[in-house]
């Protein structure tokens, strides 16, 4: 007689190697930057306190104890501090086809229902304006709660936003075969991960939990999992085994990039693998001394004090890393670059208009984005020259301001490797690049030149046969004795007043601290 002594039952894997995960995500190459959904300045709707103008200068605000909180500075803020919502996403989203972006994937978090009415926003004006642009969510860090809640809450309010919106709306961000390409920041955390995983991995979980958020919503989704880390190859293989694509944040480019594992392992799963770049890090975020726990508003920065803050940071050289970034996803012609981010002013990785950046890392942009799409350069017949450099020397102890500066993650570089005026330039024939007082000679399409940091205006001139052809002084100099810590890459060009009349019509340009 049998007898069964015990029953080990396993879950039903249907999930793993699915057919379409080997389907192209996409049929042309795309721009697709990271949208802080909530950060768009409209009547009656201030940007959040870690980039709010009202904190930026170092006196005169409840800040002042702290040099001021804001780090950064908007050029929207005074242009759309009276205009309607709608008014507000036009300008962002032109704003963004200008500067070569295609679309946007919305940071999309639990717990906030009223930012659906700002998607809801875009979807309509790129409607009422025949915008050429892109629009997805983001499922940005789910945690708290159960699946089942979390479930419960997403799927009713994406299906108001399909309602909205039509889910047939051209605008919408989907595979050839239809599915809409739905972006996850560490949106794994949506899953519940059973104690007893009977056998299978996390990311089989990950997976059931999206194919559920589907049924709920009566829609098809290509998943596009964040990778934060260098993962191993087991944990990696994994990922593939249950979702079509991935894509990196803002890991650094070192000399064993993990991109390059992620990209390879993708090739030989017939997966895809989407490139990404990151143009700077430096938060305007005070942050209690050794954690990421924010503070959100300013007057508890102000009660804090120094003493008990800190600000996160990653070493990118200037426009070095998002050179590098650009280039490797050229390398591996990915279908989707994801630019890291478009209006994350608090993280200082934005690429809208800010008076530290400026127009210098949206140019490159457009330059790297024709070569990559081998489409005839935007500056064709043109000569540019764009100069990166930091406000003080990383050795410059600011005062009396001094906010500590904490790495978060492996530099791909020292400190000190940004201490240079880096001036890149695009140009239709060789010419004699000026900074400041150093003549050097460079040839034509892309170069870059560096000299080392010094105190003073920054000063730079093309000429050609003894003649100026452009030349420009960066509003904001080099200074030796720093009020505050702010380590945020500031940026001029020969382009920028252009940029910033397309942008503010006859508005003064201004220096980062006025």
């Amino acid at each position: 007689m049998l007898v069964i002594t015990s029953i080990h039952l396993v879950a039903q894997d249907d999930l793993k190697n699915l057919p379409e995960l080997s389907l192209p995500i996409t049929d042309k190459k795309l721009v697709i930057a990271h949208c802080m959904t909530n950060i768009i300045r409209y009547k009656g709707h201030k940007f959040e306190d870690s980039c709010d103008p009202e904190y930026y200068a170092p006196t005169g605000n409840i800040t002042a104890s702290l040099g001021g909180l804001t780090q950064v500075k908007a050029m929207s803020d005074s242009l759309l501090q009276d205009k309607t919502l709608d008014q507000a996403v036009a300008f962002e989203m032109r704003t963004a086809i200008a500067s070569g972006i295609d679309g946007f994937q919305f940071y999309y978090v639990l717990g906030l229902p009223e930012w659906d009415e700002i998607i809801k926003a875009y979807f309509r004006v790129a409607d009422q304006q025949q915008l050429n642009f892109k629009l997805t969510l983001c499922i940005s860090h789910p945690g708290g709660s159960t699946e089942a809640a979390k479930l419960a809450e997403l799927s009713q309010r994406l299906n108001g936003i399909f309602e909205a919106v039509g889910r047939n709306n051209p605008h919408w961000l989907r595979t050839p075969d239809g599915r809409l390409i739905l972006y996850m920041w560490y949106g794994e955390q949506l899953a519940d991960i059973p104690a007893d995983k009977q056998g299978l991995p996390d990311a089989y979980y990950m997976a059931r939990a999206y194919k559920r958020l589907e049924a709920a919503t009566g829609e098809r989704f290509a998943c596009m999992l964040s990778i934060n880390e260098k993962p191993g190859a087991q944990k990696l293989d994994q990922y593939l085994d249950y979702f079509p694509a991935v894509w990196m944040w803002t890991v650094s480019f070192l000399k064993d990039y993990p991109g390059e594992m992620v990209a390879a392992a993708c090739k030989q799963r017939n997966r895809t693998f989407m490139g990404s770049a990151f143009n700077d890090f430096y938060t305007s975020k005070l942050l209690k001394r050794g954690t990421w726990d924010m503070y959100h508003y300013a007057k508890d920065a102000v009660a804090a004090g120094i003493g008990k803050v800190e600000r996160k940071y990653i070493t990118t050289g200037l426009s070095w890393t998002f050179r590098q970034m650009l280039e490797f996803s050229i390398r591996q012609d990915v279908p989707i670059i994801n630019i890291i981010t478009w209006n994350d002013y608090p993280e200082g990785h934005h690429l809208a208009p800010e008076i530290n950046h400026n127009d210098g890392f949206a140019l490159l942009l457009q330059h790297y984005k024709s070569a990559w799409k081998k489409a005839a350069s935007p500056f064709a017949g043109q000569d540019l020259a764009i100069a990166f450099f930091k406000k003080y020397r990383h050795d410059v102890k600011p005062r009396p301001y001094n906010i500590p500066l904490e790495s978060f993650q492996e530099d791909a570089l020292t400190r000190a490797a940004e201490d240079s005026i880096e001036v890149v330039t695009i140009l239709q024939q060789p010419a004699q690049l000026t900074i400041n007082k150093t003549a050097r000679q460079v040839p034509a399409g892309m170069a870059v030149t560096r000299i080392p940091l010094q105190a003073g205006a920054v000063q730079v001139a093309i000429r050609r046969d003894g003649k100026i052809v452009k030349q420009f002084t960066a509003p904001e100099p080099i200074t030796g004795k720093p009020l505050r810590t702010d380590r945020l890459t500031y940026s001029w060009s020969t382009e920028t007043e252009r940029y910033r009349r397309a942008m503010l019509g006859d508005a003064p340009a201004a220096a980062a601290i006025e």
